[in-house]
C-alpha cells in the first residue's frame, strides 16, 4: 500500500475516533461519572468505617478496597464534558470555570488513593493506614467543598 493511502486511512480513522469521543451525550457523561462515584463510595465506606473504628480493621479487606479505589481513581473526570453541567448533576459551574483548580483536586485525590494502595500493601502500621484513609477522605471533601452542590 502506498504511503499516501496509509496516511489517508490513518487520518480518517483518527478523525472518526475523535468524533466518536465528542459524540458523548451530556446525560450519558453525567450517568457515567455518577456511576464511578458510586464505586468510590462503595470502597470508601468500609475504609472510612475501619479508619474511624466503626468496624474492625482488616488489612486484607482494606487492601482490596484500596486497590479497587486506586484502579478507578482517574476515571470520573472524563465524564465532565462540555454541556454536562446541566440536568441531574450536583456539579457546580466551577468545575468548568475553574478547570485548573478542579483538575488539581482530582490529581490530589488520585495521588492520595495511590499512596493508600501502596501503603496498605506494605508493612506499614495500622495507624499510618488509618491516617492515609483519612487523607483520601479529605481529598474527596476538598473537591466537594469547591465543586459539588450539597
Amino acid at each position: 500500500m502506498r504511503i499516501a493511502t496509509k496516511a489517508l486511512i490513518t487520518g480518517t480513522l483518527l478523525a472518526l475516533s475523535a468524533s466518536a469521543v465528542q459524540a458523548v451525550e451530556p446525560k450519558e457523561a453525567i450517568e457515567y461519572r455518577q456511576a464511578v462515584f458510586e464505586v468510590f463510595k462503595w470502597n470508601m465506606g468500609p475504609l472510612g468505617a475501619m479508619a474511624q473504628g466503626k468496624m474492625p480493621f482488616d488489612r486484607e479487606k482494606a487492601a482490596l478496597y484500596a486497590q479497587q479505589l486506586n484502579r478507578v481513581a482517574d476515571m470520573p473526570w472524563q465524564g465532565f464534558v462540555e454541556g454536562s453541567d446541566m440536568g441531574d448533576s450536583e456539579a457546580l459551574a466551577e468545575v468548568w470555570t475553574d478547570r485548573e483548580g478542579f483538575e488539581s483536586k482530582a490529581s490530589d485525590f488520585e495521588q492520595a488513593a495511590a499512596t493508600l494502595a501502596e501503603l496498605v500493601q506494605s508493612e506499614a502500621p495500622e495507624g499510618d493506614i488509618r491516617r492515609q484513609i483519612g487523607a483520601v477522605g479529605q481529598s474527596c471533601k476538598a473537591c466537594h467543598d469547591h465543586y459539588r452542590e450539597d
